[in-house]
């Protein structure tokens, strides 16, 4: 098996890094394989804003804005030249302001699955919504695409069952839920496209790995939540309302972790500690114990959160998936 491998600098205040090496299959059958450009471009921005984080350089907002502009600038112009009008004056995200406005980059979002599976309009497509919840947005995506399958998934029935009492049983035909567990999937189905809006921690982990294993041609969605990857509820404790509104939250989950009623709702020991970063190439450059404290530190900080988001894009990289990346969102398509 031939092997590609690629080096990734990064400017410093004088010099250049070299801040790892990744070799990965390159495939010989004739199929399409994972360029270097795909690679290098997602790592280059890791290892910037690793560096930023190791140095200390972040939680001051013009800190953050120009690291995440300098180290993400790139993957933000292929975004926005694939799906213009990102909803961009609503950031930064770490914010109540930002926290408020995430339900603009939902909306967005379902516009862009809406775009990308407009030719799949069929009753032979198939998207699944794990950890629905109530189901909200993939009720709105039955009624924008009446001739596809839409199944929301969730772990508790309840969430379900609240909502269509509130819509007084209007809910679109073409939808149907299912109670199913992300973190071990039962789901009898092979979607067209996964999706996902604001899957906490691991919960996104476990939603990516379903999108993989499920052989889903599409996945589609925004993560959220990011201080809770490998089973931590920790938050380096700053004195502002953010800070405490995760704090607050955190204390809530290990009430919930706590007791069996909750077992597996949003952690799960597939995703444990040891299994961050998630991808080899960012593995390679980082260890489980820094994701830990980064995560500890991305209640208050967009160059954390993006941190995490990017092993995740190497993660889907490394799985045959072109990936686009903005602020917390991703459209991938599975190479075929």
């Amino acid at each position: 098996m031939k092997y590609i491998g690629f080096e990734a600098l990064v400017k410093g205040k004088n010099t250049l890094k070299w801040v790892g090496f990744a070799k990965a299959p390159a495939r010989l059958d004739g199929g399409q394989t994972v360029t270097n450009d795909e690679r290098e471009i997602p790592l280059a921005a890791f290892a910037g804003l690793l560096d930023l984080f190791r140095q200390g350089h972040i939680i001051e907002p013009h800190v953050e804005r120009q690291g995440i502009k300098q180290h993400t600038g790139s993957l933000t112009a292929l975004w926005d030249r694939k799906f213009p009008g990102f909803p961009s004056e609503y950031f930064p995200y770490t914010s109540f302001r930002g926290q408020h406005y995430r339900g603009r980059r939902d909306a967005y979002l379902k516009s862009i699955i809406v775009q990308m599976l407009a030719d799949h309009d069929s009753v032979d497509t198939v998207i699944v919504n794990p950890a629905c919840v109530f189901g909200r947005h993939a009720c709105d995506l039955a009624s924008r695409l009446p001739r596809v399958r839409v199944l929301g998934t969730d772990i508790d029935p309840g969430w379900d069952r609240i909502y269509r009492l509130v819509r007084g049983f209007r809910i679109p035909d073409n939808y149907s839920f299912v109670k199913d567990d992300v973190f071990a999937p039962l789901l009898a189905v092979q979607p067209t496209a996964v999706v996902f809006f604001g899957a906490c921690g691991a919960v996104t982990d476990g939603a990516l790995d379903y999108a993989i294993n499920s052989q889903a041609r599409y996945l589609m969605c925004r993560t959220c939540c990011h201080d809770n990857i490998g089973g931590n509820i920790s938050v380096i404790k700053r004195f502002n309302s953010v800070n405490r509104f995760f704090r607050f939250k955190n204390w809530a989950y290990g009430r919930m972790r706590s007791r069996a009623k909750y077992a597996g709702y949003y952690f799960s020991d597939k995703y444990s500690h040891n299994t961050y970063p998630r991808s080899e190439t960012a593995s390679r450059t980082s260890t489980s114990d820094e994701f830990q404290a980064v995560a500890r530190h991305s209640a208050d900080s967009d160059i954390c959160r993006a941190i995490i988001d990017l092993d995740r894009h190497l993660y889907l990289v490394e799985k045959e998936f072109s990936v686009v990346y903005q602020g917390e969102m991703f459209v991938a398509e599975r190479k075929v």
